[in-house]
């Protein structure tokens, strides 16, 4: 077995992934908001997960075997976007839920008139993309209270967790 030395992983590592190197691309977001906005104003995203569920088969007297069942995913995509005082952030996503559910009449929209698709990429240091994430039938399911202080100072921020069919590297 060959030896691990510092040059032979900086070889097979040359470039690592930064966390701060990602864009969003949100493609049409419903109820009248501006997209390059939502892209642009995006403060926060991760990368999805994803994991096989287990099938344990107990044999005899043994620990048993352990087989590969179906893929899952969570549904959920956490992100937080910043907001000015031309409250268009606001705008985009009340104006998304209202689509969702009015709010006053209890009407809401069909599943495809009120999703969408979101793409997240992975760039690097010259701001190139490497991996493109796409998440299927993406709507706002949780847009979360935000404190506000006296005592704080900073900026306006909405934590807001996206509902999603599925993902796939596009």
């Amino acid at each position: 077995m060959a030896s691990m030395g510092a040059d032979v992983f900086k070889n097979n590592l040359n470039n690592p992934a930064k966390l701060w190197l990602w864009e969003v691309m949100f493609t049409s977001p419903v109820g009248g908001g501006e997209a390059d906005i939502l892209d642009t104003r995006c403060r926060s995203a991760g990368l999805p997960g994803r994991s096989v569920e287990q099938i344990h088969l107990p044999y005899k007297g043994t620990a048993g075997l352990v087989y590969p069942g179906k893929l899952t995913m969570s549904h959920s995509w956490n992100t937080s976007f910043i907001e000015s005082t031309d409250k268009k952030t606001f705008d985009a996503l009340y104006g998304w839920h209202q689509a969702i559910i009015d709010a006053r009449t209890g009407v809401g929209g069909l599943d495809p008139s009120i999703k969408s698709n979101i793409y997240f990429k992975c760039l690097d240091q010259p701001g190139d993309t490497w991996l493109t994430i796409k998440l299927f039938g993406c709507y706002p399911a949780d847009i979360a209270a935000v404190s506000m202080s006296y005592a704080d100072s900073g900026e306006l921020v909405f934590p807001v967790v996206w509902a999603y069919d599925y993902w796939e590297e596009a």
